[in-house]
This record gives structure tokens, C-alpha cells and sequence, in this order.
């Protein structure tokens, strides 16, 4: 009935955001299908951010045109994805930190090997992420892609560095932690038939041990300036997503298991690959609480595809700490920016 009153355009328009809304409810039950028993269906879990835009723009569309029965599908569609999805964007926040001897800030960044191949224009790119971190001045650094290089000397007086990888001219490439107490234990995962992709350390605190976390999970291997459009590219890239997805799944079960035998309270940060709209994000995140979701704004960047906001690095909290603050960075640095939380233990 309704789609009488349209005009042409408008019904094609209607039938459009119909695909799009069913296409987003068809992604609300994405996290929940595992990569290795549904593989390349599940990388449409990428997507969602732009489902959600979409919908978005078609709701603001309908309510100028003065269609009330067409804004009801994208608003519901929107609605229902609100309590299903995690936070896509988050209006302001009070992020201001009540200073506490009980407080651990933790800053995680993957900083691409300290630009030491040139990718970017900038100029003495680690002695600029070292002033950053020496100005926020956080108690525990997590870092991915991490090289040694006499530019970046942290004033941290214990550190733990775990190399994966052999680059070239045989420049080791890794993970680091830095930390303003001591470190009691540390150790790497290691996922069968992977490099290592997660280290950890036993911090003590006072009376407290907090057992914090450093992933670097698997890339999509996706470059922003490359061309994927034509059906052989498009087939070639999808089951490359694929595989990685399936990796993903391989490290979070590894990280979970460890987790699980850990008699300490437990921080998560680092580089997840990946949205807050797929499995891997939906499994590693249920027994934590993800900082920006509770004291985030905005969207969260923290990394730009095309000008495109995505939010694939996180810090999450033991449920027992509460998150008092989680700022975002923009720099422009790496290819990643930093964020920073502090929990209250």
C-alpha cells in the first residue's frame, strides 16, 4: 500500500534500503558464526559499519522527505542493532581520570616498525611516539610491530620484548611491553603452525598482580592503494580474508585458553585486525569490558582505510576493574593510532 504514494525513484529507493536493512540484520548474527565452520561468509562482518551508514543515511532521507511508513524499516533495523551490536559511535563521555594509587593506565599502539621504511613523509617518527608516551606517561606500553632502534630508548625501568618476524636486512619485528613496576612472569603463545602473536606479563602492583596482555592477531592483509574491483581480484581477496579470519579464530582459542588457566585479574591490548563486528572481536571481548564502549566518544578510530573510520585496536578490562578513562589519538605516525585506558583495580 504504501508504496503506492512513492514516486518511481522513491520505490526503487524503498526497495534499495530494504536489501540494505535485511542485509544488516543479516549481519547481527555474523559474530556469532565461527570462521572455521562458515569460512569466507563470515568476512561480511566487514561491511557492517557501512550497513549501518547507510540505513542511517536512508533514515535521515525518508524523515526529510516526509514519508513516515518508509523510516520505520531503517529505524527499527537501526534500533534492533543498537542492543545486538556493540557502540559504532559514542557521543561524549566523562573521560576525566580521578587519580587513584589503585589506577593502571595502559597505552597500546602498533607503530609499524617506527616508519623505518619510509612510508610516511614525516621525519624521527620514534623519537615522536617516545615523547607521546613520555608525556601521557602511562604505567604499562603495549607496542606491535616493534623494532628495536637507538631512537627509542623508554625511561621504563622493566620491559619485555618478544621478535616473530625477520624483515629486511634482517631487522626483527615483534612485540613489546614496557611497564613502571615489575614484572613478575612472561611468556609468548605460541599458535600451532604461526608465529607468536601474543606475549604477556605478570605486573605487580602493590598487593595486586595484573596479568596484561599484547596481541597482534592476524592481518587481512588489505592495502588502502591497491585496486580489488573485477570478479578474479574480488574471489583472490575474499578468500584471503578468509584464511585470516580462520587464523584469528586459531589465536583467540589459544589466547582464551590461557586466560582461562590465569589466577590473576587480566588487561587485553593491542592490534585485533579486525572490527568490533565479527567473531574474533564477539569472543575475545564477552569476558572483558572494552574501554571505548564505556568511556569512548566518537568513532574510535584507529585506523583509516581510505578516509574510512575503523576501530581495530582495543584495550579490555577484567570485569572485576572498572574503566575510568580511554582516550583516542590521532597522529599520524603509523598507519594505526594509539589509544590509552586506565582501570581502576
Amino acid at each position: 500500500m504504501a508504496l503506492k504514494k512513492l514516486s518511481f525513484l522513491n520505490r526503487i529507493l524503498f526497495l534499495i534500503n530494504s536489501l540494505l536493512a535485511f542485509a544488516l540484520i543479516f549481519a547481527l548474527f555474523l559474530p556469532r558464526l565461527a570462521p572455521e565452520d562458515f569460512g569466507e561468509i563470515t568476512v561480511l562482518s566487514l561491511l557492517t559499519p557501512i550497513l549501518i551508514l547507510l540505513n542511517i543515511i536512508f533514515l535521515i532521507y525518508w524523515i526529510l522527505a516526509g514519508f513516515k511508513k518508509q523510516l520505520l524499516q531503517p529505524f527499527l533495523v537501526l534500533v534492533l542493532t543498537y542492543f545486538l551490536l556493540p557502540y559504532f559511535y559514542i557521543f561524549d563521555q566523562n573521560d576525566a581520570v580521578t587519580l587513584s594509587k589503585n589506577n593502571l593506565s595502559v597505552l597500546t599502539y602498533n607503530v609499524r616498525k617506527f616508519n623505518q621504511y619510509k612510508w610516511l613523509a614525516t621525519e624521527n617518527v620514534p623519537e615522536k611516539i617516545k615523547k607521546l608516551i613520555t608525556v601521557e606517561a602511562p604505567d604499562v606500553v603495549l607496542l606491535q610491530e616493534y623494532t628495536k632502534t637507538e631512537q627509542f630508548r623508554l625511561n621504563y625501568p622493566y620491559s619485555y620484548n618478544h621478535y616473530n618476524k625477520i624483515g629486511k636486512n634482517k631487522v626483527q619485528t615483534g612485540l613489546a611491553i614496557f611497564s613502571k613496576y615489575p614484572i613478575a612472569n612472561k611468556a609468548s603463545l605460541k599458535v600451532v603452525k604461526y608465529n607468536s602473536s601474543i606475549i604477556y606479563a605478570d605486573i605487580v602492583k602493590s598487593n595486586d598482580t595484573i596479568r596484561v596482555y599484547n596481541f597482534h592477531l592476524e592481518s587481512l592483509g588489505i592495502d588502502p592503494k591497491k585496486n580489488y574491483y573485477g570478479y578474479t581480484k574480488s574471489k583472490n581477496i575474499i578468500k584471503r580474508l578468509g584464511n585470516s579470519f580462520k587464523t584469528q579464530q586459531k589465536e583467540v582459542i589459544s589466547l582464551k585458553e590461557s586466560i582461562k588457566n590465569c589466577p590473576y585479574k587480566i588487561v587485553l591490548g593491542g592490534d585485533m585486525n579486525n572490527n568490533a563486528f565479527s567473531w574474533t572481536y564477539k569472543n575475545l571481548q564477552t569476558d572483558f569490558t572494552d574501554s571505548f564502549s564505556v568511556m569512548g566518544n566518537g568513532f574510535g578510530t584507529t585506523y583509516s582505510f581510505n578516509g574510512f573510520p575503523l576501530r581495530i585496536d582495543y584495550i579490555f578490562a577484567d570485569k572485576s576493574m572498572k574503566v575510568v578513562s580511554h582516550k583516542n589519538y590521532d597522529l599520524g605516525l603509523s598507519d594505526h593510532n594509539p589509544i590509552m585506558a586506565t582501570m581502576n583495580l
